[in-house]
């Protein structure tokens, strides 16, 4: 599952808490809102929570999360729901028809996030008692882990992106060229890459300095390749002038000053890929990429993790596909079918 669910998960999760759970025993039955204040944003735990997140790639996630608890508990929307009312009971049930409908371990345990923090909002704001609010905080994550998704783009079709965005002598194939070479040489998200400015460069240094996530900024240090198409990217169309170092492109290259969208550069990826042939990978795969050349090159886990902007190591391993490809190895030497 990816971080954003479908509506058809959604559908799944409420028609799954209504055909297994009888109405008169429903939760929703338990959290009646006791009063329309709920509608009122100072009053609503739920909002306060999303508004205390750092990032607003945060608060998207957390928002489509909350949204789908409340309607697998039968209520329109996050805003809509009587969160004053959950208790650790109603969080366990919530846990569990997450788990029935076939959620991953680490999903289920972001929704248990996101509802931990909606009961610490709920208690600061005296809507419940510590008891309560105790309770729910010694809920226990769900144990396990899934196989981890996504690839690592092969040589060959790295070098057909290239070629195929240089083989586009408008300014976006410049640009495209150069997100490309961004993406592939510094691991960064497209959400921190959208995010760049054209003082995000530094020259001397030949890095860019990253704002990612919890509001924590890193230097990216640009391969020669990938800063070579950065820098014809400046000094051939962009210019230096202040704005985002990777702006919106209209028809007949008209460049702007807009800020393009982390979406536009699923878009544009998508655009590269069609054009080049490519099997399907997604935004992250090129991410996924970075690291695993990083690994495979012999770089330390913990350089890896600095440069990746990942706070702890155990996110960075999950990265390292290499003891899969020993196991392969070793599978393949056995030959016990010969």
């Amino acid at each position: 599952m990816t971080l954003h669910d479908t509506n058809n998960d959604k559908e799944e999760l409420v028609s799954h808490a209504k055909a297994n759970v009888p109405a008169e025993q429903t939760i929703r039955g338990e959290l009646l809102p006791s009063s329309s204040s709920l509608r009122n944003i100072q009053d609503n735990p739920a909002v306060a929570y999303l508004v205390s997140l750092g990032s607003k790639r945060s608060r998207q996630t957390m928002s489509s999360f909350l949204n789908i608890v409340a309607k697998m508990i039968g209520f329109q929307n996050l805003r809509d729901c009587a969160w004053s009312s959950m208790r650790r009971h109603h969080i366990l049930a919530v846990l569990e028809m997450l788990g029935d409908a076939g959620k991953a371990p680490a999903t289920i345990n972001t929704y248990l996030s996101a509802l931990k923090g909606v009961a610490l909002e709920a208690w600061t704001m005296k809507q419940i008692d510590t008891d309560s609010f105790q309770h729910i905080k010694q809920v226990r994550s769900v144990r396990g882990s899934r196989l981890p998704k996504g690839r690592a783009l092969e040589r060959h079709e790295i070098r057909s992106l290239f070629f195929t965005c240089e083989s586009d002598s408008s300014a976006k194939g410049l640009r495209d060229a150069a997100i490309l070479g961004v993406l592939l040489g510094c691991g960064l998200r497209r959400s921190e890459i959208v995010a760049l400015d054209m003082e995000s460069m530094i020259y001397k240094d030949r890095a860019l300095k990253v704002l990612g996530k919890g509001n924590k900024e890193r230097m990216a240090y640009v391969p020669g390749g990938a800063w070579k198409r950065l820098d014809k990217w400046v000094e051939e169309v962009r210019g230096t002038h202040e704005g985002p170092l990777f702006p919106r492109i209209r028809r007949f290259d008209d460049v702007t000053g807009e800020r393009m969208s982390d979406q536009a550069i699923y878009h544009i990826l998508e655009t590269r890929r069609v054009e080049a042939g490519l099997e399907k990978f997604a935004p992250h795969d090129l991410r996924r990429t970075f690291a695993s050349s990083m690994l495979d090159n012999g770089e330390d886990i913990v350089t890896v993790k600095d440069a990746m902007g990942h706070s702890s190591i155990a996110t960075t391993q999950k990265y390292d596909r290499r003891g899969d490809e020993r196991l392969k190895r070793a599978s393949q030497r056995l030959d016990i079918a010969d």
